[in-house]
């Protein structure tokens, strides 16, 4: 059927179109993950509505399934980095060891990986493992890294053709082309997005008004 296939064009395009409240919270991780699964069911249902009214196709009415939270389980790292791309925290550790995993990352791969701008784009690029984030609640966790012209790229989360994560670019290089969104985030670390889509996106380097 035509209507699930167009849904699942325009999933992640819906998902990042919002913005929310990320402040920081004392509440567990399972309330906060919970709370944030109940934005995003309101937000997927406000977006395919409007959509709906537009277009020849009938979207989902309801999100509150287990294969919806499956998806949002996938999509989201922690409740604490939010629903879209730019909403990131800045990291959280700043001791003596926190940079430990980037440095030793760079050490064994070097700066330039690839140097071909296209990141993770279709799997033309392969990376490696990175743990030890300077992230508390993702220090445990391991990522695909990978370095291109002097810049670090992670990826959090990728769906079809679109990716997202954090780079570590401390000199303020160029970022890839296929890099369309881009905001610093504090300690020379950027929140980033490989969109599918042709969309203008915040472009915002370290020291650049918002």
């Amino acid at each position: 059927m035509k209507t699930f296939a167009i849904f699942g064009t325009f999933f992640l395009v819906i998902v990042c179109a919002f913005g929310s409240d990320t402040s920081i919270t004392n509440e567990s991780d399972v309330v906060q993950r919970e709370k944030l699964f109940q934005r995003f069911i309101k937000e997927m249902h406000d977006a395919t509505s409007k959509m709906s009214t537009n277009m020849d196709v009938t979207f989902p009415t309801n999100f509150d399934t287990p294969f919806f939270r499956n998806f949002f389980n996938q999509m989201v790292v922690d409740p604490s980095f939010g629903l879209r791309w730019d909403e990131v925290p800045a990291p959280t550790m700043t001791n003596s060891n926190a940079m430990a995993a980037v440095e030793a990352f760079v050490v064994t791969n070097g700066w330039n990986m690839y140097t071909n701008g296209l990141v993770f784009a279709m799997g033309s690029n392969k990376p490696n493992a990175i743990r030890g984030l300077p992230w508390i609640v993702i220090h445990d966790r391991e990522f695909p890294a990978l370095t291109d012209h002097g810049i670090l790229y992670v990826m959090l989360t990728g769906w079809n053709l679109e990716c997202n994560g954090v780079a570590y670019n401390p000199k303020t290089n160029a970022f890839a082309w296929g890099i369309r969104g881009f905001k610093h985030i504090g300690q020379h670390w950027y929140a980033w997005i490989a969109p599918e889509d042709t969309d203008k996106l915040t472009q915002q380097y370290e020291g650049a008004k918002p």
